[in-house]
Formats: structure tokens, C-alpha cells, sequence
């Protein structure tokens, strides 16, 4: 009896690591398909646009850097205002600090403003889909892809080559099963 309680339970431990070395082999996540199939895409960090005072000169590179990556890659047509887009590129440079200041003036008196914060040192990527409301509101977007790697928005975005990646291979698998399909 005690035997075949030992075998049984070698069995089980023995079945269980099979099927975890199977799951291993098999993708992590799978994308949801508006990533593959959007094509209207606006890119921003997350301090605002390139426009905005407030946006950081690391993030206006990064944002210059991920527009000229999915230009090459051609999969999408970049827009101006967000509320053109179906998807939203969300950037940031890394940095461990950052610090700001400003003037504020209301009639009668001058004051200064000063902030700062503490970040992470990984450039940060995320892929939203705005919801549609009335007015575009970045807070309510959907997150459906996100990535942080250290210098992922240096030359080339290996960060956006890591999604292209992704998103082609998922859209040559969609391909694939809609042939099977087919009678």
C-alpha cells in the first residue's frame, strides 16, 4: 500500500512538471487584437506632448524617437490630437529624479512653484485605448500593453521592437487560425 502511494505521488509530481514545461513553451500573453488592427496612433509621455511646458526634455526625445520607430515599422498612421487615435502611445524616459519649478501670479501677488519627484530609471512604454466619451480622458484610457526596459527609448526603441515583435507574430498567428478556418 505504501508503495503505490509512493508511485502515485511520483505520478502526480512527475505530470504536474510535464505540463508546466509545456505551458512554458506556449506565448505568456496574448494581445488583444486592437493592437494589430488600430490604425490611427498618437504618441505622448506622460507629462503631456512635446508642446507642453511641463514635459521633460528626455520625454520629448523619447517621444520623437518612438514616432520615428512606427514610422519605419508602417503599421500605423500617426495623428496630432488624441482624440484622433485609436490608440495612445504613453512614454517615459527614465530617470531616478526629477524636479520642476515655475511662477505662479495671481493680481496682487507673485509666488513661486516647485516640485519634484522620484521615478523609476527604466524608459516606460504603455499602449492605451482612449474611451470614448464626450472629452478624451487619459485616466479612464484602457491599458493594453506595457513595458519598462533600461534604455528602451534610446536609438532604434528597443522597446517599440520588442511590441513589433509581439504584435506582428500575434497578427501572423490570427492570420494562420483564420486559414484553418476556411473550408
Amino acid at each position: 500500500m505504501r508503495q503505490m502511494c509512493l508511485c502515485l505521488g511520483l505520478l502526480l509530481v512527475l505530470t504536474s512538471v510535464l505540463q508546466a514545461q509545456k505551458r512554458d513553451k506556449e506565448p505568456t500573453a496574448i494581445l488583444p487584437t486592437i493592437l494589430w488592427t488600430s490604425q490611427f496612433v498618437h504618441v505622448t509621455s506622460m507629462t503631456g506632448d512635446e508642446f507642453n511646458i511641463s514635459t521633460y526634455p528626455e520625454d520629448r526625445a523619447a517621444i520623437e524617437t518612438v514616432r520615428d520607430a512606427l514610422r519605419e515599422w508602417g503599421r500605423y498612421t500617426l495623428v496630432s490630437k488624441p482624440e484622433d487615435a485609436d490608440l495612445i502611445f504613453n512614454v517615459r524616459a527614465g530617470r531616478q529624479l526629477e524636479a520642476g519649478g515655475g511662477v505662479r501670479t495671481t493680481p496682487g501677488s507673485l509666488g513661486g512653484i516647485v516640485g519634484a519627484g522620484v521615478g523609476p530609471g527604466d524608459d516606460y512604454v504603455e499602449i492605451l485605448m482612449p474611451i470614448p466619451t464626450g472629452r478624451l480622458n487619459m485616466r479612464r484610457a484602457t491599458v493594453l500593453w506595457q513595458r519598462a526596459l533600461h534604455n528602451g527609448l534610446e536609438d532604434g526603441a528597443p522597446l517599440i521592437q520588442e511590441f513589433r515583435k509581439e504584435a506582428d507574430a500575434a497578427a501572423a498567428s490570427a492570420a494562420q487560425a483564420k486559414k484553418k478556418k476556411k473550408p
